[in-house]
């Protein structure tokens, strides 16, 4: 990534860092992304209540939502971002709840990951603005622990919003407006599953998030999220075969021995 483009990249998430990090807990799809991630770590990560606290390597931290719910469940380690300003977030956060003794923020590259080894690695929403993903993954694969996690998320471009987005880009006349990152190249399942592959991980599971209002409608329903029906009867549709085409898409990795 030329440095021209790495500037413009940190300055878009430095400008939205405080906005994300104030309504987190109220947007329907900030929630529902997260919702996703976390029972993709619970049911397949490493166990949580051992003698020893596994360690967790979350690439993208942003501002800590991800960070916040590890440092509860009892992970040790590290997360990185590009942008100064949500890493300022995440570990003033870090050390308002009492975690910033085991797990810390910092600012860094998805390319040159921080030493290993880790059970757990998190990239959510960087692998679309990554010019080489492959590359990425491969210094991931080198930083993982034996039978670890690697968790990969990101905006699916075979969903209704992809649809909406090519229409767009196709047929600018149209005047479909978008908001996306400098370097925002949506994926699939199947472009995440050949990027693993390719740096030596295998599937271990899947998933996709279908309902996805954002903006002022999603911080308007979010708590509605927070009813346990709702959250589960979403959870359940995220682990269908239908999840292909949420538009937000989930799924964990193992090292290839």
């Amino acid at each position: 990534m030329s440095d021209e483009t790495l500037r413009d990249v940190q300055a878009y998430y430095d400008g939205k860092a405080g906005h994300l990090y104030s309504v987190e807990g109220r947007n329907w799809h900030l929630q529902s992304r997260m919702a996703l991630n976390l029972d993709t770590i619970d049911r397949f990560g490493p166990a949580q209540d051992g003698p020893m606290r596994p360690r967790v390597l979350d690439i993208g931290c942003g501002t800590g939502f991800l960070l916040d719910a590890l440092a509860r469940r009892g992970f040790q380690g590290v997360g990185i971002d590009l942008s100064p300003e949500s890493v300022a977030i995440a570990q003033r956060r870090l050390e308002e709840m009492g975690a910033a003794d085991r797990l810390e923020a910092r600012v860094g590259s998805a390319y040159e990951p921080p030493e290993g080894p880790f059970d757990l690695i998190t990239l959510t929403d960087v692998l679309e603005h990554l010019e080489d993903p492959r590359a990425c993954l491969r210094a991931l694969r080198e930083r993982m622990a034996p039978g670890g996690l690697l968790v990969i998320s990101t905006p699916n471009r075979h969903s209704l919003p992809g649809v909406r987005r090519m229409v767009a880009e196709r047929f600018p006349k149209l005047g479909i407006t978008l908001s996306l990152a400098p370097v925002d190249n949506w994926q699939t399942w199947g472009d995440l599953e050949s990027h693993a592959a390719a740096a030596g991980f295998v599937t271990a599971s899947r998933g996709g998030i279908f309902f996805r209002p954002g903006g002022r409608v999603g911080s308007q329903i979010g708590r509605l999220y927070r009813i346990g029906a709702v959250r589960n009867a979403e959870m359940a549709l995220s682990r269908s075969p239908l999840g292909r085409f949420g538009f937000y898409i989930s799924l964990g990795f193992r090292p290839i021995p």
